[in-house]
C-alpha cells in the first residue's frame, strides 16, 4: 500500500544549507510516478522574446496538477520552460487528465507545444538511481521540494530522448483547471546592478562537499545570509494594467463565457484597484501579503543541481563567475550563468493566507533556459575527444 502522504509527513528545514544534510531526506516510494514537462522549441521562443509565455506554461503545469490534487502536498520543481513533479499513484489519473488539457491549451492559445512524459520511480531505481526528497520551508505552511540522488535527472533525460516512449496519453476533453495561476506583475527590476540565473551541477564524487563550498563562498561574496540575494523587488515592481491582465487571462481559458473566466475577471478588477491604484482593501492587508510574496518565492532551490536567481552588483557577479570558472577548470562542476536586467514572477495563489501561495521566479530574457544552454555547451566540450 503506497504512502500517499509520504511527502507531507517529512520534517521540513529552514536553513537552505540543509540541501546537503542527509537527515533531511527521505526516499520517494517506488510506486510513485515522475512527470516531466517542457516546451519544445523553448529556446527559439525565448530568443524571439516569448520568455513570459514560456514561464506561464511552465508554471501552469504545477498549478494544473495541484488543482487536480486539492490540498494534498506533492514534490515539484519549476524549471522555467517546464516542471518536474512526482505524484502518488492515487493522483496520477487526475494529473494526467489536467496536463493533457493543458497541452491543448498551450497549442491553441500560445502556439507552444508542451511535451509531457511520465516514468515510474521503480524504473529509475532499477537503473541504479536514487530519488530522494526533502522539504525546504519558505514560511510556515509553505515548502518547496529539494531533490537529490540523480533519479530526477535520469527521468528528464529518458523522457526527452526516447522518442515519445514515455509520453502521456488519454482524454484531453474539457478545460484545464488553472485556478489561482496569474502573471500580473511586470518584470521585477534589479536593485543592485543585475540579475543572475545560476545553475550548478557537481561532477565531484562528494557532491555535498562541493555544494557546501559553493554556498559558503556565496555567503562571503554576498555579505552574509543568502536571503539578501532575493530578486523579488516588489517596491519597484508595477502591477499590470486592467487591459493587460484581461488579455493574458483570456489565454488561460478555453471559453470567455465560462463562470470560471467571469470570476477571474472580477478578481482582476479588485487586484488592479488594490495593487496598481492603491485602493484600500476590505478583506486583507496588501502590504502583509506583498511581504509574504517575497518570502514565499522559489528563487533558490535544488533538483539534482543548484538553481538560483540572484540580485547582485556587477562586482559580486564577476567574483561569482571567477569562482565558478575555477571549479569548472578543476573538473569539479558544470555551470550556467545568464545575466539580465530583471526577474520574472509567476504566481500561484490558492489563497492570500500565509502558506497558501507560491511565486515562481526566473531570470529575464530566458533565465534558467539560457543558463542551461550554456551548461550543456560546457558538458559537450568536456566530452569531446582531445
Amino acid at each position: 500500500m503506497s504512502n500517499e502522504n509520504f511527502y507531507s509527513k517529512l520534517e521540513s528545514f529552514r536553513d537552505f544549507g540543509g540541501i546537503t544534510d542527509d537527515t533531511c531526506f527521505g526516499s520517494i516510494p517506488p510506486d510513485w510516478k515522475v512527470i516531466i514537462t517542457d516546451l519544445k522549441g523553448s529556446t527559439q521562443a525565448i530568443e524571439a522574446g516569448r520568455y513570459k509565455d514560456v514561464n506561464t506554461i511552465g508554471s501552469a503545469c504545477i498549478a494544473a496538477v495541484q488543482n487536480s490534487m486539492g490540498d494534498m502536498e506533492f514534490p515539484y520543481a519549476f524549471g522555467g520552460d517546464g516542471a518536474s513533479m512526482v505524484v502518488p499513484p492515487g493522483s496520477v489519473e487526475g494529473a494526467v487528465r489536467e496536463l493533457r488539457r493543458l497541452q491543448v491549451l498551450s497549442t491553441e492559445k500560445f502556439g507552444l507545444e508542451l511535451r509531457v512524459g511520465m516514468i515510474g520511480v521503480d524504473a529509475l531505481l532499477r537503473e541504479g538511481r536514487r530519488l530522494e526528497v526533502a522539504r525546504y520551508e519558505l514560511a510556515h505552511g509553505k515548502c518547496v521540494a529539494i531533490f537529490r540522488g540523480g533519479g530526477l535527472m535520469l527521468a528528464d533525460e529518458k523522457i526527452k530522448s526516447d522518442g515519445g516512449v514515455y509520453d502521456i496519453t488519454g482524454d484531453a476533453a474539457g478545460e484545464a483547471d488553472l485556478t489561482g495561476l496569474s502573471c500580473r506583475w511586470s518584470e521585477l527590476p534589479h536593485k543592485n546592478g543585475k540579475i543572475l540565473s545560476l545553475l550548478v551541477l557537481s561532477r565531484s564524487p562528494t557532491p555535498a562537499t562541493t555544494y557546501q563550498g559553493i554556498l559558503s563562498e556565496m555567503r562571503t561574496i554576498f555579505g552574509g545570509e543568502l536571503h539578501r540575494i532575493s530578486p523579488v523587488n516588489l517596491p519597484a515592481a508595477r502591477y499590470k494594467t486592467m487591459a493587460q491582465c484581461f488579455r493574458e487571462e483570456r489565454r488561460l481559458h478555453g471559453s470567455m463565457f465560462s463562470p470560471t473566466f467571469a470570476r477571474r475577471c472580477l478578481e482582476i478588477v479588485a487586484a488592479v484597484l488594490i495593487f496598481r491604484h492603491r485602493v484600500p482593501a476590505m478583506v486583507f492587508d496588501p502590504s502583509k501579503y506583498s511581504e509574504s510574496m517575497r518570502v514565499q518565492s522559489d528563487y533558490r532551490k535544488f533538483d539534482d543541481m543548484l538553481k538560483m536567481v540572484i540580485d547582485c552588483s556587477h562586482e559580486q557577479a564577476e567574483k561569482l563567475r571567477s569562482h565558478l570558472e575555477g571549479l569548472l577548470e578543476q573538473g569539479q562542476i558544470y555551470y550556467g550563468l545568464h545575466e539580465s536586467e530583471a526577474a520574472l514572477m509567476t504566481c500561484y495563489v490558492q489563497s492570500t493566507d500565509d502558506g497558501k501561495h507560491i511565486h515562481f521566479i526566473d531570470g529575464g530574457n530566458g533565465g534558467y533556459a539560457m543558463a542551461a544552454k550554456q551548461m550543456k555547451l560546457q558538458m559537450k566540450d568536456k566530452s569531446a575527444p582531445a
